[in-house]
This record gives C-alpha cells, structure tokens and sequence, in this order.
C-alpha cells in the first residue's frame, strides 16, 4: 500500500453489536455493585474498570489504545521446557511479543507455571531473513526473502520443536521447518511448490495437525496438511481475486479470509464441508488487509479474529457473540497525556496498519495485539483492556456457556457413561478402503451406483456408477475404470440377476437366464438396459420408453426370472415396468402400476423376502409400498427429524447378524441414517443412529459428503471384502481436489459399526 492511500483521522463504526453493549455494560455494572464494599486498592480497580466501561457504552463511541513501538520490528516470543514430561502441557503454546514480554514462563491448560521453561525469540525481517535465539544462548540465522505463515512450539511424544512455516518469495515454495528448542539446530526444510502467493496462513490443531492454507497468484485456495513430514493436499478451488491474508482456527475448522475488496470471509475448513464463504464484515469505506486469530490452542474452544485496514487507525475484533472496533493512537513520542491532547488532531498520531497478530497473557487473561503501520514502516503492539478481553474470551452473551468445539467427535462421546450420552443418538465413524477413479465430467456428475457381483469369480465383481452428464461406466474392486459407455445422461442404476431372455418361456428349465443393468436415462426418458456377461462386460440392448416427463431415480427386483423396475420422475410420479427380453435381445416394457409421492422422490430398494419396497422422497422421508400385487399404494413410514437431515436420497438394504437393516443417505450431514427393519413387520424402521465416512490420511483417501445414490452386498467378494461391499457416491472429492467418485467401504466395517449403534441402543433402553 503506497503513502497516497488518505488516512481517516477520525474513524467510527456503528458495527459494534447491541449484545457487545449490554453485555459490557452488564458486567461492567456488576463488578462495580460487588465490589461496593471493598478497599481502597480495590476502589481504584473500580474507577479503572468504570473508566474502560465509559469507553465502550455506547455504539458509536470506540475504544482507543495507545500504542507502544516495538524497536525490533516484528518479534515473537515462544516458550518450551527443558524436560518436557508434564502430563498436563499443550501440543502448541502461546507466544508473546518478544519487545513486550519480560517473563520467562509458560502456562499451561492450568495456568501452571514451570521452572524449566525458556524462551525461543523469533525476529521477522522480509528482506533480509528470520532471526532465532533461545534463553540458553543459542542462535541460527535463516537468510531469505520470507513471508512468515506460523511459528510454534509443538510436543510430540515428549519431544519439542519450533514449528516455522514461510513462503519463500524467492523460490515460490512453501517452506515448513522442524527447529530443535533447546539447541536451534534447523533439519532440511520440507517444501511444496506453488503458483505464488497472495495470502498464506498455517495453524497447529490441539491433535498435532498442522494446516496450511495459501491463495495463489491464480486466486486459487490451496489447503494442505502436513502429514507425515510431507505436504498432503487436502482441497483446492477459485477463491477469486483481493485476498490480501488469512488466518486459520484448526479446533473450530475455521478460515478467515481479508479481502480488499469485499471485506472479510468466513470458511469452514472441514475438507467434507459445502464450498461456501460468508461475508461477515463489509464497509465501503475501508479495504480490509490484514487479519488474524488467537490460537485456538491457548484457550480451547475460544474462536476470536481481528482485522485491519490501513483506511482506519484502528482494529476489529470479534468473538461470536460480539463485535468491536478500538482506535489505535501512535503516542510513542509523546511524553504525557496533555501531549497527547495536543496531538489529539494531529495526523501523525493515526497509523495505517496492513498487517496484525494477536497473543495471549501467560495468565490467558489479557489479549494484546501486534500492528504495522505502512506509512512508516514501524511496528506497534498494544494490549486491550481486561474487561474487552474477558468479554472476548469468555463469550459473555448473557447466557451461560460451555465452551467446546463444535467439531467435537460425536462417536467418542457415544459410548461414555454420562447422562447427555445415554440419550443422544450415536455417529460412529468409518474409513473408506477404495476410491474409484474420478469420473470424466465436472461438477455434480457421479451419481448412483450399484454393485454386481461375478457368481463365477467373485473377485471380478463390477462396481456399475453413473456419469449423469454423458456415460455409464464401470469399475473393477480397485477402483479402476474397466469400461465407459457414452448413453447418455444416466442418472440411476440397479442390476438384476438370472434374468430370462424369453418371457414365455420363463418356467423351463432349458430358459437362457442373463443378468442385466437398467439405468434410468434423462436424455430421452427411458430405461436404458444392459447385459453384463460373465466377465463383468456390459452391453446395451435397447431402451424402455416411459411416459415419465423427466425420469429421474429407479431400482429393480427381479421375480420368477422377469425383471420389474420402478422409476420415478421429478415430479413425484412413480411407474412400474415389467421387462421382457426376446430371444435376439430385444427389450421392451410393460406398465403395470402408477402412483405418486407429494414432492420429488429418487432412491428406493425392493426387499424380496418380505415383498417391500422403500421409497425415498428427498426432502420428507421414507415410504414402504408392498408389492404383491399392483394395485397397492405406498405408506409415508419415517420422517426426516434430527439426527437426519435432508435429502434422503441412495437407499439399500443390509445384513447384520440376522437382522435387516436399511441405509439411507443423510446428504445435509454427510451422514447415512441406519434404520432397523422388523422382518416381522417390514413397514416399521427403527432409527438406530448415523455412520459417516472419514479420510484415511494414511492411504490418501478422503471421506464422503453429499451423497446421492449407494448400493451395498453381504456377498463374499474376497480380499478385504470377505464379508461384503458398501459403496457410495461421493459429491466432493478432495485430498486432493478432483471430479467426484465412489467410495468403497468394507461390508466388516459397515457391520461392526451397525453393531455399536445396536449396542448402544440397548444400552439407552436399559437405562429408561
């Protein structure tokens, strides 16, 4: 930014929260009335806090800190111990300002405080290197051209290291560095080569993580994790131009963006989380530059950011129940306060900052922050008065609150012994095996799939999926493309088996029998049908028409060796089709039943045992139709309500122990809502809880979100599928960023995760 940028002398916002002000205001009030009756020491306390209170009563009235130069330019201080054998220390510690900082301590989740702690001093210089030196006496010199992402003391097996991440301006790599606390000693830099960088940001998890975010020179968002002591990408997409700097909150998964532009996006960084961004601060007047976040490591749960334009000399900080902007005055030269009213109007007293960093109190109880000013080139760091902190830590919204991350792993808390968990519903976590590959066309193109299994040889079973923008294809149990046939836009797919190739002769036993694939297809409103042959290779034989205005889900069953399809259009319409194959594989299709559904439906799967079909209407729940007869109407037997969320759309029907137990996607909650089937009355489900599809870092294999179609076997396919096969369409498919594919699950896996939601629904009833 150049000195011709005009400098606001007198900057006020009306962005400040009426919860900012009652909030304040009531704990302002009720510190004064409790402490009524105290010393004088105290009385003085009062005046000070009732003077900060005058600061912040009214919207319109801001906060002005006086600044302090820090004569080192931007410093650092991080803190580690000598013997790191406390069992109470955190992955990541707090740092203070090196220039403002005169203890040599740490505290930890207690606020404990040890006597082996030392102090590593971080100097930041963009031109010339980065400095280190540590309470020991040691030093290294990093020289280059860098900008600074993180620093960080990190704990591993009782081990400590200073965590350093930069991008190197000369080279266009990101850099992450491992440094040993005690000596300084620096390994070989890790590194990751991009197209520039306009932002970076990087951020340690309390679980070791380290998250790395960086918008390239094509404005384009590239998240990493460094996994392994190796960059893994994680995602990336167009975020679009002014992104000056980021900042990320890996415990609340959240990314704060400063856009010049626009002003300031919030993000989730939850790989599996809806590619959304939202505006949580806009002003015409100023272009926001720089932004940053207290490390959700120092206090958990707290999610606090701050933001600066070199258009206001000033800061906004937010926590999520307020606001609030605070003045920020250059008083560094000025020896007392009639000085300062002096200057009061002067326009040396104003910075124009572009950059800020925020740190927290050894005691977690103040927050201080870091600023530049452009015009000069100096650097500042002030600390913001202790009721604004409290305020901000605390989330004094006027209701009580437990601060937790809302993140937190619902299936660790499923199987503890406390009340809250005795009736909640469980989500147990499950990792995928296989990824197919990635289909052809972008966007939301991958769709339904369905599983065919090779009763000749069981480990070349087909995994069919559709392409709903141009083709059907098929995968092998690796997940490797074997065959892509350009139909047309197929949006749903089942396979049937022992098919009979000639209608009339379906009662004798000479009757070739075929097993076939019918996608329902969009480009012209019919069934497309398939032949699969005994290697798994597919054949089209021709087409059924429908009378269906824009055909849309289907699933098949297959009775005495005549297939009967349902589909279903967008409108809610439902026809059943009985298919006959002539001797030279010609198709055709009889309708034998019509009915409806009141809004859009799309999945369903036929239970043949009990003679039942379930249907799925996406944005109300699941019906059961029996189909005995052709005259039957369905039933409406389970409603979308929490834990499940809309839309209900892949539906399949799985094994466990004897029991029958109906999967359904939960696409809002990248979640699969399991349903209990009573044989004995197969139009009664009981809701048992939801599984969800993680990434396994290990193998590079993401997790699941937004599924529309699945399909499931208890069939031996061998291998790791011995005790069957769950596949589901994955609507965003990252790590890293690709068009979207099927997620292969072990059925064993599926099963042992069934097997904990009925456990621990026995457990809830034995505790009614």
């Amino acid at each position: 930014m150049t000195n011709q940028r005009h400098t606001k002398t007198v900057f006020k916002t009306t962005f400040t929260t009426a919860a900012l002000s009652s909030a304040l205001l009531t704990l302002f009030g009720c510190a004064a009335s409790h402490d009524t009756n105290t010393s004088a020491d105290t009385h003085a306390n009062i005046k000070l806090a009732h003077s900060e209170s005058q600061l912040v009563k009214a919207e319109n009235q801001d906060i002005a800190l006086p600044l302090t130069k820090l004569k080192n330019g931007l410093g650092l201080t991080l803190h580690y111990q000598t013997h790191a054998d406390h069992s109470n220390t955190k992955s990541a510690y707090k740092d203070t300002h090196a220039n403002n900082t005169s203890k040599d301590a740490r505290a930890n989740n207690k606020h404990k405080v040890y006597d082996d702690t030392r102090a590593i001093n971080i100097n930041v210089n963009e031109h010339k290197g980065i400095s280190l030196s540590n309470s020991e006496g040691k030093k290294h010199f990093i020289a280059g051209h860098y900008t600074l992402a993180s620093a960080e003391v990190v704990e591993s097996n009782s081990k400590q290291w200073v965590s350093l991440v930069v991008f190197n301006n000369n080279t266009q790599y990101i850099e992450v560095y491992r440094i040993n606390a005690a000596s300084l000693e620096v390994d070989q830099p890790q590194t990751q080569l991009t197209k520039g960088s306009d932002a970076i940001c990087a951020t340690t998890s309390s679980a070791g993580e380290l998250h790395i975010v960086n918008i390239d020179a094509t404005g384009t968002l590239n998240q990493y994790e460094f996994h392994n002591g190796r960059f893994l990408s994680l995602r990336d997409f167009a975020i679009g131009p002014g992104i000056k700097s980021c900042a990320i909150n890996a415990n609340t998964e959240t990314l704060y963006l400063a856009d010049e532009i626009a002003g300031v996006w919030q993000l989730d960084t939850d790989i599996e989380s809806e590619l959304a961004k939202t505006l949580i601060f806009h002003d015409q007047d100023v272009a926001i530059e720089g932004i940053a976040t207290l490390s959700s490591t120092a206090v958990d749960g707290v999610d606090i950011a701050a933001w600066v334009s070199p258009d206001a000399s000033g800061a906004w900080l937010k926590a999520p129940c307020l606001t609030q902007f605070v003045s920020l005055m250059n008083t560094a030269n000025e020896s007392n306060s009639a000085d300062r009213q002096l200057k009061a109007t002067n326009k040396s007293t104003f910075i124009q900052p572009e950059f800020i960093h925020l740190s927290l109190s050894e005691e977690s109880t103040h927050i201080s922050l870091v600023v530049d000013d452009d015009e000069s080139g100096d650097v500042f760091s002030a600390k913001l008065p202790s009721k604004l902190s409290a305020a901000l830590l605390h989330r004094q919204c006027g209701t009580d609150f437990k601060a937790t991350s809302p993140k937190e792993n619902h299936m660790e808390k499923a199987y503890t012994n406390n009340s809250a968990s005795q009736h909640a519903t469980p989500t147990i976590k499950v990792k995928p095996d296989v990824e197919t590959d990635p289909v052809e066309n972008h966007g939301d193109a991958a769709d339904d799939p369905a599983i065919w299994v090779n009763s000749h040889s069981a480990s070349q079973s087909r995994i069919i999926g559709t392409d709903k923008k141009a083709a059907l294809n098929s995968y092998d149990l690796a997940g490797k493309l074997v065959q892509s046939l350009p139909v047309g836009r197929v949006n749903n797919v089942d396979v049937g088996y022992k098919v009979s190739v000639a209608e009339t002769k379906a009662q004798q036993s000479d009757t070739p029998l075929i097993d076939i694939a019918v996608a329902s297809n969009r480009s012209n409103n019919s069934l497309s049908v398939f032949e699969i042959d005994k290697r798994g290779h597919m054949t089209q034989l021709g087409h059924i028409s429908t009378t269906l205005n824009d055909i849309y889900g289907m699933c098949l069953f297959v009775s005495g060796g005549i297939a009967h399809v349902f589909a279903n259009d967008t409108s809610g319409r439902f026809e059943r089709y009985s298919v006959s194959i002539s001797p030279d594989k010609a198709v055709d299709g009889h309708l034998t039943q019509s009915f409806s559904l009141p809004s859009q439906p799309e999945g369903c799967v036929v239970d043949t045992k009990t003679s039942t079909a379930y249907l799925g209407e996406e944005g109300a729940g699941i019906w059961a139709l029996d189909i005995a007869t052709n005259s039957n109407q369905p039933q409406f037997i389970a409603e979308i309500e929490a834990p499940v969320e809309a839309d209900v759309e892949g539906l399949a029907l799985f094994n466990v122990d004897a029991q029958t137990y109906l999967i359904a996607s939960s696409q809002g909650n990248n979640s699969y809502a399991i349903y209990h089937v009573h044989n004995e009355n197969p139009e009664v489900l009981e809701l048992m809880g939801l599984v969800q599809i993680t990434a396994d870092k290990a193998t590079q294999i993401d997790g699941v979100s937004e599924t529309d179609g699945l399909d499931v076997t208890n069939a031996n396919l061998g291998g790791r599928f011995t005790e069957g096969l769950w596949v589901v369409q994955d609507g965003r498919n990252v790590m890293p960023s690709e068009t979207q594919n099927f997620k292969l699950v072990a059925g064993a896996s599926l099963k042992d995760a069934i097997r904990k939601l009925a456990s621990a629904k026995r457990e809830r009833h034995s505790h009614m």
